[in-house]
Formats: C-alpha cells, structure tokens, sequence
C-alpha cells in the first residue's frame, strides 16, 4: 500500500494570507473524503512567533494572534493529553473544524468558545479544559510549537512530503502528484487555480 502524503501547515492565526490558504485550497482538499485517506497532516499555529529572552512570547500581529495560537495548540495537545501531538501532527485532522471555524472567523480570540463548541465533540474534550490549558499551559504549548516549526522566510509555510508548495493554491495538484498509489477520483477532477506570486500573498519572517 503507497504511504500517505504528509501535508504540513505552519501558519500564525491572523496572518490574512494563512486565513486565505485554510479556508481555501486547504479547506477544499480536506472537505474530499479520498483526498483525506492519503495524506497525513500536520497544523502548527506558531508562524513568525518569536521567544525573547526571558521566555516571553511575541506574535507577529499582536496578543491576540498569540491568544489564537495557543487555543488551537491547546486544542492540538488535549486531543491526545500529549503535548508532544503539536509535533508529530497526530491530532491535526481532529482539531480541524475548530482551526477551520477560527480561521474563518479572522483568528478572533473571542469566537473561541463558540467555535469550539460548534465544531467538536465537547463531551469528549470540554472547552473548560483547552481554556484551562491556554491560561495555565501557554508557554508550554508555544515551546512546543517553535520546537515543531521549521527554519522559514514566510506564513503559509507548506510542505509537501518535505517539499516547500511556493504556489499554495496548488495545494491539492501537489498532493495528487506527489502520492504514489492509485490516484483518488478527485485527483482526476483538479479544478482550475489562479496563479500567485508567493511575495504578496505571505507574512513576512522579517515583517514587524
């Protein structure tokens, strides 16, 4: 059986460029059920987050970016109980539709909650608990994720079985090209996309 295509997304909440990927080319390859059976995904809400010093945390859009992140992350590592699920990606399809719904919503940290409770099973994961988790285990999630994140120049930052996706609007193409199986029915129905010049559709590692 062809191993699966391993699809990591490293992004920051409020980055519009992020947002436009998620709800995008991400979302119309995650909402085809056969394209989701071949690959393995891995979110990573951290970006151009930098860590000072004294071990404080700075995103590159503000607080609020940094609230966004950490719920997600939070989201990521409670699935599991297990930090270490921000790194292998193991939880990412799972917490999903909460990362799909803040992202639709502008990473706008007061949609959390309704968020959350829309999008997941909160019986299984009470929201209580990834709100604890954001308050009480903040620097633990975000040490997590710059450990998680690769060396990058830019948000969206998107591999493609270790391969950096330039034109990201060519998410599902890559995908397609790049499994070596017996390619999925919506491998042989890829829809137009419009060109983009990565330079201006991304958030800067540099930008202040």
């Amino acid at each position: 059986m062809a191993p699966n295509v391993a699809v990591e997304f490293y992004f920051e909440s409020l980055c519009p460029y992020c947002q436009t990927f998620t709800t995008g080319p991400l979302k119309r390859v995650l909402d085809k059920p056969d394209m989701v059976e071949i690959i393995n995904l891995k979110l990573v809400s951290y970006g151009n987050t930098k860590r000072a010093a004294d071990g404080s945390f700075s995103c590159q859009h503000g607080v609020n970016e940094c609230k966004s992140d950490v719920l997600e992350l939070c989201t990521l590592y409670k699935l599991s109980n297990d930090v270490n699920s921000i790194s292998t990606g193991d939880t990412s399809l799972a917490a999903w539709p909460f990362i799909l719904c803040m992202e639709e919503a502008n990473g706008d940290p007061t949609k959390g909650e309704s968020c959350y409770t829309s999008t997941m099973d909160t019986k299984a994961l009470p929201w209580s608990t990834v709100a604890t988790c954001a308050k009480e285990e903040e620097s633990l999630v975000q040490t997590t994720a710059m450990k998680a994140t690769p060396i990058h120049d830019y948000v969206p930052w998107v591999l493609v079985d270790g391969t950096l996706l330039e034109n990201t609007n060519l998410l599902q193409k890559a995908i397609c090209d790049a499994y070596t199986g017996q390619p999925p029915a919506s491998c042989k129905l890829l829809e137009p996309v419009e060109k983009s010049s990565a330079n201006s559709t991304v958030c800067l590692f540099s930008d202040k």
